[in-house]
């Protein structure tokens, strides 16, 4: 008796963790839980849309964790009060306050698993500096004048022209062939070095300052505006951006 109950809880807890270390793992996640918001309103025309952005494994991986963990929560609850009915105070309020807890992780990562996918791409472009620095490196020194071809990005676009500030990069080059492709360069009147992120559906960039600046609201070459949302230092000079584009 006392195993299977165990068991209930380290399964709930195996789909808390599992859930959460996705959120951080999977490019992809957070796209998904956009597309899932109106889950509650509409069922059908949710897991449409993020089927259509994401696939239908995602969706349906989501599900069945979230099922199992309906499941288990609810035998841990039916044992809870099974116990509370015959008398077991001690043992039945460690369980009840152990059922607030798990109950609050759960809302706590409804409603800040962005922030889990933000870490978690962080710690992924830490790994990726090196990488970062080969592509933004001889920019630093020499940067185009016009549209040309460079070796680690490939073939380019500069605007606007005369002055160009914005490199469009014509072939995309991978970042640690991870899923995360460079599609932009900016380059700010201050010297920053700004690497526009595409591949998880989101407004990041990876951006090189120098010590007399940081990231901030911009407007691109293009004439796009691009407002702050959250930077996060990577070391090195280095910063992971989000704007609202």
């Amino acid at each position: 008796m006392v195993r299977h109950r165990n068991a209930l809880w380290w399964v709930h807890l195996g789909t808390l963790a599992t859930v959460v270390l996705w959120a951080a793992v999977d490019l992809q996640f957070e796209p998904m839980m956009g597309q899932l918001e109106s889950l509650l309103v509409s069922p059908l025309a949710a897991v449409d849309a993020a089927t259509a952005h994401v696939g239908w494994q995602r969706p349906a991986g989501l599900i069945v964790l979230l099922a199992l963990a309906m499941i288990t929560m609810t035998g841990i609850c039916l044992r809870f009060v099974m116990r509370s009915t015959q008398g077991a105070r001690s043992v039945s309020l460690q369980t009840l306050l152990s059922i607030t807890a798990i109950a609050a992780l759960w809302f706590a990562i409804a409603n800040h698993h962005r922030w889990v996918a933000w870490q978690g791409k962080r710690i992924r472009m830490v790994t990726q500096i090196d990488q970062l620095e080969s592509i933004a490196s001889p920019l630093r020194i020499d940067w185009p004048l016009r549209d040309g071809n460079l070796a680690e990005m490939g073939p380019f676009m500069a605007y606007p022209f005369g002055r160009p500030t914005t490199l469009i990069l014509l072939q995309s080059p991978a970042v640690a062939g991870n899923g995360v492709c460079v599609s932009a360069v900016e380059r700010s009147p201050a010297g920053a070095i700004k690497l526009q992120l595409v591949g998880d559906q989101s407004s990041d960039w990876a951006e090189w300052h120098p010590e007399s600046s940081c990231p901030q609201s911009f407007v691109g070459g293009l004439a796009d505006q691009h407002d702050l949302v959250s930077a996060l230092s990577l070391g090195r000079g280095w910063y992971l951006v989000r704007y609202d584009a």
